[in-house]
Parts: structure tokens; sequence; C-alpha cells
């Protein structure tokens, strides 16, 4: 949910070289982890990760610890060149600075279609929970109902974004904490004597029923679990201790990557990974292989209100990702129009709502399940995203190496270097699925479409310029 915010005050030469000044400070450190982990630990996650368990088996495991590192990679970059420019537009500006225009442009513009395609699966995933209860509405009722939800919410400005989302996480983590709970006190005895729970049994396969192929397969989703760092990225120009950025990166991707691992592990020790339905979260459905019908319908209340979460993250930083594209002229110029009383960014929101209600309709237009076309589109788009911040920071550290570096970018430059390698063998290796691929048919139209639009937008500006 948008937060009351500053405008931008940039000078004309800021606004052509997209460098917005530096943003007032409000959120503590605290404030910042939960943002952090609110935003990322959502629908991509309670309702995806039934697809990669199904991919990868129990081996899943080692697909969300290699998800972490990756991750944990990437923040590290980001709070690094973060704590030296500490200013709104984040990443975007960053590229603009360091890897030229072209692709500030493009890191800029694939951001904020990836947060728009969250918002729509997020959106979808909602209806996916909703019908546990309504079995009977159609899914684009639903789905284009919560998307509509969570405009107007934002339409209507929020002025306590880090409280508002800091509780929201603090339900997530706790719901999530709980699950396992649950689930290892119930094995251990701690349950009702008429109540019998099941060991999870396989039908074979061992630990890795799908080879190490499994593994790779599984990674296209899995890093969509940990997509929502856009999030913690634009919101740590808000961070009161700036030098504290780096303690909340660090704390943020191992809370993450613990939660997931735990919950997914206690999962797997009650359903075996065969039975796991790929549509309806695998924790509802862990529960209620275990007749815990009560605390499913809970679980599934509690993932709802997750999903808005994210949700309202992702309009948080997708439209601040938009503000400075705008600023820069890099966007139409109604997408910076803010609201005089409520300070809301009315006109990036319109643009925003435009974007989802065109994503929604060609999922269901196109010949593919709903949520996987949206996954899988988002997903590449990630990997593109990922990929940019990496050559950022390589760029960053090799003119500012007399500068800290993130503990969290462990290993310089060796591990970037993998890192990147190792995020274009998996973009690859996903395209062997072949329901994946129309989602890298369609990041690759979305790619070629902001990149006709950059040299028509820089076309236009150089004009402009000759004129005055």
């Amino acid at each position: 949910m948008l937060q009351k915010t500053t405008s931008l005050r940039t000078t004309p030469r800021q606004k052509a070289m997209g460098t917005p000044v530096q943003a007032k400070a409000t959120m503590s450190l605290a404030e910042l982890i939960l943002v952090g982990v609110g935003g990322i630990i959502g629908a991509g996650f309670f309702l995806g990760s039934g697809l990669p368990i199904r991919t990868a088996g129990p081996a899943v495991l080692i697909s969300f610890l290699m998800g972490g590192l990756i991750t944990a990679q990437v923040v590290g970059a980001l709070a690094s060149v973060a704590m030296d420019h500490p200013v709104e537009g984040a990443f975007k500006v960053y590229a603009d600075m360091y890897l030229g225009r072209f692709l500030g442009y493009m890191q800029g513009w694939t951001y904020y279609l990836t947060s728009t395609l969250t918002i729509a699966s997020e959106a979808v995933a909602s209806a996916i929970f909703v019908r546990v209860w309504l079995p009977a509405v159609p899914l684009w009722a639903l789905s284009s109902g919560f998307a509509a939800m969570i405009i107007l919410i934002n339409a209507f400005g929020v002025a306590n974004f880090g409280r508002i989302e800091s509780l929201m996480s603090v339900i997530k983590i706790a719901a999530l904490v709980g699950f396992a709970a649950v689930i290892l006190l119930m094995l251990f005895g701690v349950r009702p004597h008429t109540l019998t729970i099941p060991v999870a049994t396989s039908t074979g396969g061992g630990f890795f029923p799908h080879g190490v192929g499994g593994i790779f397969q599984s990674m296209l989703i899995v890093i969509f679990s940990f997509a929502g760092i856009g999030v913690f990225a634009t919101a740590a120009v808000e961070l009161k201790h700036p030098k504290k950025l780096d303690t909340g990166a660090i704390v943020t991707i191992t809370c993450l990557t613990v939660l997931y691992l735990l919950s997914i592990g206690t999962m797997l020790l009650v359903l075996p990974f065969e039975r796991v339905s790929t549509n309806i979260s695998p924790f509802v459905q862990a529960l209620q292989y275990i007749h815990m019908n009560i605390l499913a319908n809970v679980l599934n209340a509690v993932i709802l209100v997750a999903a808005f979460s994210v949700m309202a993250g992702a309009v948080f930083s997708a439209n601040q990702i938009l503000a400075s594209l705008g600023q820069s002229g890099e966007a139409p110029r109604f997408t910076t129009r803010t609201s005089k009383q409520r300070h809301v960014q009315y006109g990036a929101l319109l643009f925003t709502a435009f974007g989802i209600a065109i994503f929604l309709a060609l999922s269901y237009v196109l010949p593919s399940s709903v949520y996987n076309f949206l996954v899988s589109a988002s997903s590449f788009l990630t990997f593109f995203n990922y990929f940019i911040m990496l050559a950022t920071f390589l760029s960053w550290r090799h003119k500012s190496r007399h500068k800290p570096v993130s503990r969290l970018a462990f290993g310089q430059p060796v591990a970037t270097v993998l890192t990147m390698a190792v995020v274009v063998f998996l973009a690859g290796y996903a395209l062997f699925q072949r329901e994946q691929r129309l989602g890298f048919y369609a990041c690759l139209g979305m790619t070629a479409f902001i990149s006709m639009g950059y040299f028509f937008t820089h076309k236009f500006q150089r004009h402009r310029l000759e004129q005055n």
C-alpha cells in the first residue's frame, strides 16, 4: 500500500540523467526487515511451492537453499551500492549510473513489469485460496475483484506503510512457524489419542526422485518465491540509519531461507510429494491430510492475507520505479502526478491498474494454466533483473574499490560472476519444460517491446532538447 511519500526533487540535469536525490528516511531497521520478509513471502511460496515440490521431490530443499544463496548475492550487491547511493529509484538509477542509460531503462521497465505480473499472479492465487470456500464462483471474477480491491485501497493512500507491512509480516512468519510446530508436535505424540498422524511414505526414488535435473527444473518457480526482494531494495532508501542496511539484508535473507526450509521440510514429513496438489496450497493440503480441517481453514485465511501483503508491496515498489522513470522522461509524464491531499501517485496507480488488467486478460486467453503462465513470465524477467543487478554491482565495485561491501556479497568478484553464470544456466534449463516456454516467449516479447520503447523515447527527448 502506498505510503505518504515525499516527491522527487530534481534539477533539469538530474531529470535528464535519471538520478533523483535522496528521500526522507522514516523507517526503522526492524520495519525494514519485516517489510523485506513480508514483501517476499506470498502466494509465490504458499501456493507456488507445490510446483517445485512435484518437480524435484524432497530434493526441493536443496532448490530452496540454492535460491537463498543466489538471492543473498543479489541482495548483497544491492545493499552494497545502496549504502553508497541511498536514492529513490534504487537499482534502476544504479544501472543508469554504472551500465548506461539503455540498461537502466531496461532494468526499470522489466522490474516494473515483474511487479505488475506479481500483482496479477497474487490476485489469481488469492482467487484460488477463496475457491476453497466458494468453489462455484469463477476464477476470473475472484481474481479481478481482488486486483480491483488492492488498487482501490492504494487509491485512498496509507500513511504508515512500514507498520502495516510489518504487522502482515509477523502474521505470515507466525503462520509458517506455527505450521511447523503443529506438525512436529503431532508427530511426536502431542495430539488427541483418537487422531492418527500418517508419516509420509513415497512410492520410490529416494531424496532425488527425478535426479539432479529435477532440482534445476524446479529453480524457475523457486526463484519466484524470492523475487520480492525489490520491495526490500526500494524501501531501503527510507531507512533512518543507512549503515544498518547490511544487517537488515543479512537478517532478511537468513529468516526467509530458514522459514522456507523449515516449513517445507516439516510438510514433507506428513504429505508425500507425489500427492502435493498445485490447485491449493500444499500447506493447507497437508493439514487437511492429517485431518486438521479447522487449522487448514485458518491457514488458508492467513495465506490470503499474505497474498494481499505482497500485492501491496508490489504496488509500492512498482510505483516508486515508475515515478523514477517518469521523472527522467522514460515513462509518460502523467505517471508522476500526485494528489495534493493524500499524496497518492494516482498517475502511476492508474497505469499499473491498466497493466494488471492486461496481464489478467492474457492469462485467461492464452492456452496455458493461468497461474503457471504468470509465474513463469515473471520468473524469467526476475532472472534478467538479477543478472543486471549483479552486473551493476561489478561495475560499481570496479570503480569503488575502497567502498565497503555487504557481507552477503561474499567471495568477490568470483562469487558474483559464478552467480551470473548460474542464473543464465537456470533460465536456459527451464526452457526444457514445455509449460514454462510460453512464459519465456512472453518475457522475450516484453523485452523487445521495451527495447523499441527506449529508442523512441530517447529520440523524442533529443528532439525536444534540440528545440529548446
